[in-house]
């Protein structure tokens, strides 16, 4: 079990732009960093960083947390990982405060010891590749004869799998680890009467790592030829590769996917290892099969701008045609990029220059929308009715982005490709939206009808707020005071006193402290439950924490996830939906407090006497509500005079705000 010391250590260390930075793009916006949330099908920047209070939270999804908590959602991880994760990324030596036993860790870290497994197989491979007599010459000088020199092939950790039937089963079962285990990944196979032996044995082996860089699963190819077998074997679906969420190359290329603000999509390993030999570092591949939502994610937290790079078969350009409408329904830019006659990603790049790779990609990139209509062109000829059903298949591609000017842009360019109108087209492209609209409501409503919403749902839910009653001033005003105490409750503001012959006198004095005082000489409490809890929990730590980030980054990672959800959603958001006496006070605060302490100070008094105001309302109209109730004559005396009181420290207070009671 990791120390506690070790954990603070971890928090306070780490750093959660750079964390998320790591698998998001952030853009800064004032002293927060906004950036596509991968968590869900996102199109706009909607989760924000905040560096001083270590928190993340996406305002569509709701989801958020600190850096570890990123990682935990984003890799799908325990706790554990996720902070060892951080400390290796950190250099942070991890205490331990006391050993596992085995049946915790089969319990708590099965993943793990698969991830070991398949750490160790890669570390094998590649021994093999570099350090045996068979790997240096046979499965290094076939990578080295594609041009590859051993810094790449190092980067990519590609490795070599022995021919001997068994040579890698036989050293992992000596090394400790299980049959089930080697079976589970597909790193050993069982054959009828029992025996083991290597699923790669033969081959070059391509590790296929996550975003973090853990090995999932393998690819392998031989290296064999004119033999009736697979070229290609790859890793099963296990408990650790879903290959549907994994872009072959993705870890090694994501920081210059996010500096090039561009990806290139390729189809598989050599493609991508060749092209980034070329130069050409953010590239990843699909590894040979159709896009999927989860690796469209993986893209669209680093860009929106993505390439695809297709070889001169006409064939397979028509058939990955298909798979392409959800990167425009995903709202991503789509560009392509068609390579000359008989080559393929892999060779083309082996045989170029890295200037003149480049400069290639730079004058042959056309709009994904307009390749794919030429692509057809092609295909129809001069048939009428076939080049009908071909512009209305594109203009149901164009009606798949999300953005209307986008839309606009590439209607004026097909008019201009197809000889026709615009009109005409946007009279199309009216009904292929509406028609794409109405089959998302109907899908949502069968959703429904049949208990399948969280499957069908086409509309992302809202972001889980504290619903405050719009009516009830005295709940708003009292979410204004527990905002004022966790924004600024350690800032002092000047209190004023009086002497015994009446001469007025200021003490500076803390917000927190201020209000504390008020509550408790005349026993206010919150009238909403949520507020009231915060309350106690600021009383704690008030005295303890050192500046007004700590309290901050307390109540964000609180383990009371009422409390968190309320303070994330509230802190993190520049421009709260508050009232606009908060706006109008406090957005100015935040930017110079001590040039605008007056304001502060005013602010804090008013929003007090409000408080009390609306207190004193709530209990007049309590008493009225008795005396009606009321046929005892004494008791309606007494709840006349307390009424009376009431009416005169109503008026007093409306007094000092300047306001005039109506009621």
């Amino acid at each position: 079990m990791i120390s506690k010391k070790t954990i603070d250590e971890i928090l306070m260390i780490t750093k959660i732009e750079e964390v998320v930075g790591d698998f998001v793009t952030l853009k800064r916006r004032g002293q927060n960093w906004v950036g596509i949330c991968p968590f869900h099908d996102d199109k706009n920047p909607s989760m924000y960083v905040s560096p001083r209070l270590g928190i993340f939270n996406c305002f569509v999804c709701d989801t958020k947390g600190n850096a570890v908590h990123f990682i935990m959602e984003h890799e799908k991880i325990s706790y554990p990982e996720a902070l060892r994760y951080l400390a290796k990324k950190y250099n942070i030596t991890i205490e331990e405060e006391a050993e596992k036993t085995k049946e915790e860790i089969e319990d708590e870290n099965k993943k793990e010891s698969l991830l070991l497994l398949n750490q160790f197989a890669e570390n094998y491979f590649v021994e093999q590749l570099f350090d045996t007599e068979d790997g240096r010459n046979i499965a290094l000088s076939y990578f080295k004869e594609r041009g590859l020199n051993e810094t790449i092939i190092k980067k990519f950790k590609l490795g070599y799998n022995p021919e001997g039937w068994d040579a890698f089963t036989q050293t992992a079962l000596k090394r400790g680890y299980k049959k089930e285990q080697l079976l589970t990944l597909g790193l050993t196979k069982e054959s009828e009467n029992g025996k083991l032996f290597d699923f790669f044995h033969g081959r070059v082996i391509f590790p296929i790592h996550n975003a973090l860089g853990k090995t999932l699963g393998f690819g392998a190819r031989t290296l064999k030829q004119g033999e009736k077998i697979s070229k290609y074997f790859n890793s099963p679906e296990s408990e650790v590769y879903h290959k549907s969420d994994i872009l072959y190359g993705f870890f090694i290329a994501k920081k210059a996917i996010r500096a090039n603000d561009n990806v290139y999509l390729v189809e598989g390993y050599t493609d991508v290892i060749s092209m980034f030999a070329a130069g050409i570092e953010n590239v990843v591949a699909s590894s040979g099969t159709a896009l999927t939502k989860g690796q469209i994610k993986l893209i669209a937290a680093q860009t929106q701008n993505i390439t695809l790079v297709y070889d001169g078969d006409p064939a397979g350009i028509k058939a990955s045609l298909r798979g392409i409408d959800m990167l425009l329904e995903s709202g991503l830019n789509v560009q392509t990029v068609m390579l000359p006659e008989r080559e393929d990603p892999d060779s083309f790049a082996r045989k170029t220059t890295q200037e003149e790779l480049k400069n290639y990609f730079q004058n042959n990139s056309v709009s994904f929308i307009l390749f794919k209509a030429e692509i057809l062109s092609r295909e129809v000829g001069n048939d009428p009715m076939k080049r009908a059903g071909m512009v209305n298949e594109i203009i149901n591609n164009v009606a798949d982005i999300p953005d209307a000017v986008a839309r606009a842009f590439y209607i004026k360019e097909c008019a201009e490709l197809f000889n026709l109108s615009e009109e005409t087209l946007n009279a199309q492209l009216r009904k292929a939206v509406w028609k794409k609209h109405e089959t998302q409501k109907e899908r949502k409503t069968e959703g429904w009808k049949d208990g399948r919403t969280e499957e069908v749902n086409i509309v992302e839910p809202l972001p889980k707020q504290q619903k405050l009653d719009v009516d009830n001033r005295l709940v708003e005003i009292e979410k204004n005071i527990i905002l004022l105490i966790l924004k600024y409750g350690m800032f002092e503001v000047d209190v004023q006193e009086f002497t015994e012959e009446g001469e007025p006198y200021f003490i500076p004095t803390r917000i927190d402290q201020y209000i504390f005082d008020e509550f408790h000489h005349q026993q206010i409490r919150f009238s909403n439950p949520l507020f009231q809890k915060i309350y106690v929990e600021y009383s704690k730590i008030a005295n303890t924490a050192h500046n007004q980030d700590v309290i901050k980054s307390y109540f964000s990672t609180i383990e009371d996830k009422e409390i968190a959800d309320f303070v994330i959603v509230h802190l993190l958001n520049d421009e709260p939906e508050i009232s606009e006496f908060w706006l109008s006070r406090f957005d100015i605060v935040t930017r110079s407090v001590s040039n605008n302490i007056h304001k502060l100070n005013n602010a804090i008094e008013e929003t007090i006497l409000m408080f009390k105001l609306r207190i004193i309302e709530e209990y007049r109209k309590l008493i009225l509500r008795e005396i009606a109730d009321n046929t005892d004559e004494k008791l309606e005396k007494l709840m006349f005079q307390k009424l009376q009181q009431l009416l005169k420290r109503r008026e007093e207070i409306a007094k000092r705000l300047g306001a005039v009671v109506t009621y």
